[in-house]
């Protein structure tokens, strides 16, 4: 709960944000990225996805938007420092940006395009939004092309709907998509 105030805080003075990200070890033990390094982000919205906290930032050094769980962030503090990034943060769509990140995991952002049996399309609009096109593909299919984060949460996300979904495109998507179900498929061998 602090946290979220100081963020609160922060996003209400205009003021960036310092903290220590964690991780846990293999022997539960706590330690934080990067060395230790301190981030310096300019924050400008959380958002609740999984039933985590995600804070979605500015990172001046990296020159755009990311995001990071409220939980992992320690020592958080606002910094006497200004927010920047107004612009590429009012250029983003947050309902669209935590649709496309699927659980919140980095990754290249791509146009797919995806192929779905009919009795999905409730399912679909709820991840993809209302606005997607429909494509009607035969009696009992549709396709529609999306704008997705790939990653491992992406091809899960399809994998939850067995051979009811396929990627089509673009190939390095679909040859991805392959490589995820085959690794998958290997542990069981």
């Amino acid at each position: 709960y602090y946290t979220i105030d100081t963020i609160h805080a922060a996003i209400s003075a205009d003021r960036q944000v310092q903290f220590l990200y964690g991780e846990w070890t293999m022997e539960k033990k706590h330690r934080y990225r990067h060395g230790g390094k301190v981030y310096q982000v300019s924050p400008y919205a959380l958002v609740w996805d999984d039933e985590n906290y995600y804070l979605v930032a500015y990172d001046s050094a990296a020159g755009k938007i990311k995001h990071f769980r409220v939980d992992k962030m320690v020592d958080i503090m606002a910094a006497d420092l200004p927010r920047d990034g107004k612009e590429a943060y009012a250029a983003l769509d947050m309902a669209v940006y935590a649709r496309k990140t699927f659980g919140m995991f980095t990754g290249e952002e791509v146009k797919v395009h995806l192929r779905f049996e009919n009795h999905l399309v409730g399912a679909v609009l709820d991840r993809l939004g209302r606005d997607v096109i429909l494509v009607p593909d035969g009696e009992d299919h549709f396709t529609v092309w999306t704008d997705v984060i790939v990653s491992p949460q992406f091809f899960a996300w399809l994998c939850g709907f067995q051979t009811a979904a396929k990627v089509i495109g673009p190939d390095d998507v679909v040859k991805q998509m392959a490589e995820h179900v085959k690794s998958i498929a290997e542990q069981y061998e």
